[in-house]
């Protein structure tokens, strides 16, 4: 017991150095927290039919219910991403190619693999105090059809607008086209984006919060899982259509945006 007391000091302030470090973040850092928390649209949950049969990776479609979220209005952008690397010691992604325009601060960042992106959420969880995360492949698709309307793009018509003759939008900074009726920006057209859940057919039995499917402790140890990757600059149906990457994989261009795991709106 004598022990234990005398290990309470070296807790509280390793506790304490904890906190302080979190909190001697840059103005520069501390300004683009405050504007990512801003940037977050809140979306009510309910229940839809993800999926669609006339797409064979994205059959069957099933029931999936949701609770209450909110989600990143816009990609994570490439000024974004290297405070954060700045901040946290680590080297700047794709550093050589950021002189070319489509590489500029205000795009989004890409040729990250799909641990860079994660760790990029759960830093901002804990920067915020909020249980921040990539998103599920549910709540993307459950966003980008505007809460689980039968649209085909994730835009104010739901149609293709304007960046057809840009490469729908690659080419441009975030939030350069209309957002879609949530007020989210970019899920058709520009960077296909990184998703939490692990690859496999869907069920077709009902679901609640979904996670993608759970990998065999082989598959796990021979590497042989890959990650959900969506949101293409596809003609027809981009809200449904979905492929995947080894989670290892940054040539793809793959992008990412940021979830919160709270029901309530944040404040």
């Amino acid at each position: 017991m004598r022990h234990l007391f005398s290990l309470i000091p070296i807790i509280l302030l390793l506790l304490m150095m904890s906190c302080k470090s979190q909190s001697k973040q840059s103005p520069e850092v501390q300004a683009m927290l405050t504007k990512i928390k801003k940037n977050f649209v809140h979306v009510e949950g309910g229940t839809f039919m993800m999926g669609d049969n006339t797409v064979p990776a994205a059959s069957p479609a099933h029931q999936v219910t949701l609770d209450a979220y909110s989600i990143a209005k816009y990609e994570t952008t490439f000024e974004e991403y290297d405070q954060y690397c700045n901040a946290t010691g680590l080297e700047i992604v794709h550093k050589k190619y950021r002189h070319l325009p489509k590489n500029s601060p205000k795009h989004g960042a890409w040729a990250m693999n799909w641990f860079q992106a994660r760790a990029y959420c759960q830093w901002l969880g804990k920067q915020l105090k909020l249980p921040i995360d990539l998103p599920t492949e549910a709540q993307w698709e459950y966003a980008a059809r505007n809460r689980g309307q039968n649209v085909d793009h994730a835009t104010n018509s739901g149609l293709i607008e304007g960046g057809d003759r840009d490469n729908y939008g690659v080419s441009a900074p975030v939030g350069h086209y209309p957002p879609s009726p949530l007020g989210i920006y970019d899920m058709s057209g520009s960077k296909a984006e990184w998703i939490l859940d692990w690859y496999g057919n869907y069920e077709s039995e009902p679901q609640t919060n979904p996670k993608g499917r759970t990998l065999r402790a082989d598959e796990i140890a021979e590497n042989l899982g890959e990650k959900v990757v969506r949101g293409f600059r596809t003609i027809v149906k981009t809200t449904y259509r979905r492929s995947h990457l080894p989670p290892e994989n940054t040539g793809a261009g793959n992008g990412f945006r940021c979830v919160c795991n709270q029901k309530t709106p944040i404040n």
